[in-house]
């Protein structure tokens, strides 16, 4: 008799437990989506008496659409204030640059990611005095390498780290590559073999060097580029990114009048449709839209990164002359506000810090 009840008991609490395992279809759908948007701000207290600068933020929900800086997380990296900023999945790791002008910090400074993307300082780092104004970094999964454009110590040039994820010691690079043409290099970024590399100057916009990336070549002291994507009328072309699954380009731009703190400022983001068609060959390319104007907020952009998740919307923009991170739509033109605004200002400081390099883990 007590068996019978028994199994009554189990038959009910079966019945519950299905039931209250089944989705309501007011649920919203589980979704594994991923946009954490890492922020490397400049800002860098030389007391070390005083307060210490928070130089990195992570927006762990860079793509909601209400607010883009929802549950920020602020965090004190060991650069001496931080320049460029850059993940990769594969890497496992974050590399940050120092912006080193207030004091003379010419590592490459790596930090550990949690699950959720937290972090966590790595005490190693890649110690290299050549590395005095790294501007782009970019890391190759398979190849195991960390690449680093420099533009201090006279000539600029881009390095070669083997097996960065383990340096914890002086290391000479790999590979050295002075580039040809005396250009002013930015950004960096690899496609399929090639090294992609955005320049300033008059004749700003991006150089390709096919198959560079293979190369076994340890020194090489003019690299000629194989091919040359030329920009009208820009001139100070900055931040780079080259989106390959929607097929897309974007590059940073800005207008400055004047010097010093009379200085005014008028900011550009290019978007270009179709790069593998207009980086087949060399030649002026023109954008297909242009995000300007009073209403963009933009006045000295210096680092963009597109969505490149599969018909994704948003492309996001690091200014510091604005202390101010944007977001914009990919089909935005003209003079549009931005989709979204993200300012950091530290408590006890009165103003926000000076975001300088942005760096995009989305995936699905």
């Amino acid at each position: 008799m007590k068996l019978k009840y028994l199994f009554a008991l189990l038959a009910i609490a079966t019945l519950i437990g299905f039931y209250s395992c089944e989705k309501d279809d007011d649920e919203p759908p589980a979704s594994n989506s991923i946009s954490r948007l890492y922020i490397s701000y400049s800002d860098f207290n030389d007391n070390p008496d005083l307060t210490q600068f928070n130089n990195v933020v992570l927006l762990p929900n860079s793509d909601d659409e209400e607010n883009m800086g929802l549950r920020a997380t602020p965090f004190l990296s060991n650069v001496k204030g931080g320049n460029t900023i850059y993940f990769n999945p594969s890497a496992r790791l974050i590399f940050q640059s120092s912006i080193n002008t207030t004091v003379t910090d010419t590592f490459v400074y790596k930090l550990n990611i949690g699950e959720t993307g937290a972090l966590s300082n790595d005490n190693n780092r890649i110690r290299q005095g050549l590395l005095r104004d790294v501007r782009g970094l970019v890391f190759h999964p398979s190849l195991d390498k960390l690449y680093a454009i420099s533009n201090g110590g006279g000539t600029p040039a881009y390095y070669v780290f083997d097996r960065p994820r383990g340096l914890s010691e002086f290391r000479k690079p790999g590979q050295t590559y002075h580039f040809k043409n005396e250009i002013v290099p930015w950004d960096v970024t690899i496609v399929k073999s090639g090294l992609v590399v955005s320049k300033s100057g008059a004749n700003g916009g991006v150089e390709i060097y096919d198959n560079l990336v293979i190369s076994r070549d340890s020194i090489v002291q003019s690299v000629e580029p194989s091919k040359i994507l030329t920009v009208s009328d820009a001139v100070n072309i900055r931040g780079m990114s080259v989106d390959t699954v929607n097929n897309m380009l974007a590059l940073t731009d800005f207008v400055q009048t004047g010097t010093g703190a009379s200085a005014t400022y008028e900011g550009r983001i290019l978007i270009f449709d179709d790069y593998a068609k207009i980086s087949a060959a060399s030649g002026a390319i023109s954008p297909t839209r242009i995000i300007k104007g009073v209403n963009t907020k933009l006045k000295q952009p210096v680092d963009v990164e597109l969505d490149f998740r599969k018909d994704s919307k948003y492309i996001y923009v690091a200014d510091p002359i604005s202390k101010a991170v944007y977001r914009f739509l990919k089909t935005d033109n003209g003079d549009v506000a931005p989709n979204a605004t993200y300012q950091y200002q530290q408590p006890g400081r009165a103003e926000a810090s000076v975001p300088r390099g942005i760096s995009l883990d989305a995936r699905n």
